[in-house]
């Protein structure tokens, strides 16, 4: 019931044709999802969106999250949404896109693709929530998009490395 109270919500907020960087600045901010406005809790909702527009198959922020709500949400929107429950959103929309669960897999797959989606620990502990994010392999180094709730432009690493590691991460997605 409350998705689609958010969906009516949602359905006419202007986000843009650009990805979507810095979750807490902009018109994405007011977003709902769950209980909470997308600045808390929408970070696996923008990146499977910001995934969608680099893929050049874009949909709408409140289709998306209407889509993933039913089975991905944790507690109402608390904790955001379950970085697994992704895997049935992409199976569900024909996307060809794979979940690995081990780090060291996952960086030696995504070397040789362009865009993925990672979910990791905000810290060395569970206490500081999760974060996931949108990223494409770029000449520069490994892009990443929603960096944070601040970061309004995508920000560049040399690698997968300088951005994590393996006592963080949850779980990755590559397209093939």
């Amino acid at each position: 019931m409350i998705e689609r109270f958010n969906y009516r919500s949602n359905r006419d907020i202007d986000l843009g044709s650009e990805p979507i960087n810095g979750q807490g600045t902009g018109s994405v901010s007011v977003c709902r999802y769950g209980l909470f406005p997308m600045s808390y809790n929408g970070c696996e909702i923008i990146a499977v969106y910001n995934l969608r527009l680099l893929l050049g198959t874009p949909r709408p922020l409140c289709d998306i999250a209407r889509e993933i709500y039913p089975y991905g949400c944790l507690v109402f929107g608390v904790f955001g949404t379950h970085p697994y429950a992704l895997k049935r959103y992409f199976n569900s929309n024909g996307l060809p896109v794979h979940m690995i669960k081990d780090y060291y897999m996952f960086r030696k797959v995504f070397a040789g693709k362009r865009y993925g989606i990672l979910s990791f620990w905000n810290d060395t502990t569970v206490f500081k929530g999760l974060h996931t994010v949108c990223v494409e392999n770029t000449p520069e180094g490994l892009k990443v998009y929603n960096r944070s709730n601040k970061k309004t432009e995508p920000v560049i690493y040399n690698s997968i490395d300088d951005y994590m590691d393996f006592g963080r991460f949850i779980c990755g997605y590559y397209v093939d």
